[in-house]
């Protein structure tokens, strides 16, 4: 296949493989199943759980940052968008997604989508403050 990157949302990864993502392991199962047919890496976004970053060797679920959602129209956008940009700079895959999932999070503070996107000096300075909040936990 050689895809390098499919990030599906929780809905998304249900339809594609038939298999219910209701909680981490779901998720964690869904992505083998994923990964079984050729993708080298499959980050499936959980909402308000964060998301989860796996592998053929590893699974990965990153906390979500805790915040006021008002609207999460566009929140995928902002995750997917965002961490291409974090992994083009050259931030590891774990960091990129780290981050995408604040960049996420903040974009649901607002109603709409662009207007609700934050400006990077405005998302570094956030990052800043939220950066220790996120928290990462190893699943095999």
């Amino acid at each position: 296949n050689g895809l390098d990157y499919f990030v599906p949302n929780e809905s998304e990864a249900e339809a594609i493989t038939g298999m219910p993502v209701r909680n981490i392991q779901e998720a964690k199962n869904c992505a083998k199943e994923l990964l079984a047919g050729g993708i080298r890496r499959v980050i499936i976004t959980l909402g308000a759980n964060g998301s989860l970053l796996a592998a053929s060797n590893m699974a990965e679920h990153v906390a979500a940052f805790p915040v006021k959602s008002i609207d999460s129209t566009g929140a995928g956008d902002a995750f997917i968008g965002s961490f291409a940009v974090f992994l083009g700079e050259g931030l590891s895959e774990l960091e990129a997604v780290r981050r995408a999932n604040l960049y996420a999070a903040l974009s649901t503070s607002g109603v709409g989508t662009q207007k609700s996107f934050y400006p990077r000096k405005r998302f570094d300075g956030e990052w800043q403050t939220h950066a220790s909040a996120s928290s990462v936990s190893s699943t095999s």
